[in-house]
């Protein structure tokens, strides 16, 4: 047994930390010296103040910590509700990109007005450069990726997409669309200069009220788990490429903060997401060879590839994110490297 002081140090926290814990009824002592108050550990007590760290790091509370006893149940709920958090933090973060771009889009907005006609989901069948050549369906080659379109009840927004009676805001911007022979004309805009791209034609599929939860991608995350001894460690987040093979250690494609922060592999499939923002999010997954599962998104395998440069470790993975989702793009990939 070692006492509090030895403790404190192997978990590089303080003895006050400690006794906090004790005093939260949340650690306790193998031992304490009825004449001396000395304070004794061992190895359970070094268990227990493992979980109740890694707890921390995935930010649950201590109140949620002393009840907490690692039942697949209660991780699985717990998952659900970051998911829940990490979806709703990003979508504000695109809300203000878009707020950003423009005072346009502000002015664009305006409450819901409904229109049943439009709800279901509608398929892309192409693009044309005005309105005239897409009555007649002569449609460009173009790579107009929103191959699918929800019109949600109440214009709920799914990925960037939501809707008004007579306006689909795409990414934040006001593209009006009209109705012809159960087709849509779509005035796409172009997000950036604000200026007419394109009429992107859909036809409808079915008139059925979908929810969220019912749209959208879903891999085959049944796998089975092969092990993967090169994964296990902590990898840390350097760089974030649009295409996967060119990755150049010596040149940093993304200037920006990167939101994968680090990814923590432990012998058995057990595997630990940290996210870079303002609640410093933590998830739990699981991986098998060649996948990551569920990494940021549910029901998704991103798959990952070792790279070994210079005599340094890396991992190159699939960032399956709403674009994937609801777009069925991969549009980049995080660079780890071992550390």
């Amino acid at each position: 047994m070692i006492k509090i002081g030895e403790f404190a140090s192997l978990f590089n926290v303080t003895i006050k930390t400690v006794r906090l814990y004790e005093e939260k009824k949340i650690l306790f002592p193998a031992l304490v010296d009825i004449y001396t108050g000395y304070r004794y550990y061992d190895e359970k007590n070094i268990e227990e103040m493992t979980k109740i760290l890694i707890l921390k790091d995935l930010g649950l509370s201590l109140k949620e910590i002393k009840t907490f006893d690692f039942d697949k149940t209660q991780i699985q709920l717990k998952i659900k509700e970051y998911e829940k958090e990490a979806e709703k933090i990003k979508e504000n973060i695109n809300t203000l990109k878009s707020l950003s771009q423009s005072k346009e889009v502000i002015k664009d907005m305006k409450s819901f007005i409904n229109d049943q006609d439009v709800i279901g989901k509608w398929k892309l069948l192409g693009v044309s450069e005005n309105v005239e050549k897409a009555y007649d369906s002569k449609f460009d080659e173009d790579d107009f990726n929103i191959k699918e379109l929800y019109f949600l009840p109440g214009g709920e927004k799914y990925w960037v997409i939501s809707w008004t009676k007579g306006i689909v805001f795409l990414k934040g911007v006001a593209c009006e669309y009209h109705l012809k022979e159960n087709k849509m004309y779509l005035n796409v805009i172009d997000p950036l200069d604000k200026t007419f791209y394109k009429v992107a034609v859909y036809e409808k599929i079915d008139n059925k009220e979908y929810s969220i939860s019912e749209i959208g991608t879903k891999d085959d995350i049944n796998v089975p788990f092969i092990e993967d001894l090169d994964l296990i460690g902590c990898w840390k987040s350097v760089d974030f490429i649009n295409d996967k093979d060119s990755f150049d250690p010596e040149r940093k494609n993304w200037k920006e903060s990167l939101f994968l922060e680090k990814i923590i592999v432990s012998p058995d499939n057990d595997c630990i997401v940290m996210l870079s923002n303002s609640e410093n999010t933590a998830r739990q997954i699981k991986y098998t060879k060649d996948y990551l599962i569920n990494l940021i998104k549910s029901d998704t395998l991103s798959k990952y590839e070792h790279l070994n440069i210079n005599n340094e470790n890396y991992i190159v993975v699939e960032w399956k994110f709403g674009d994937y989702v609801y777009g069925k793009m991969i549009y980049g990939y995080y660079v780890l490297k071992k550390i």
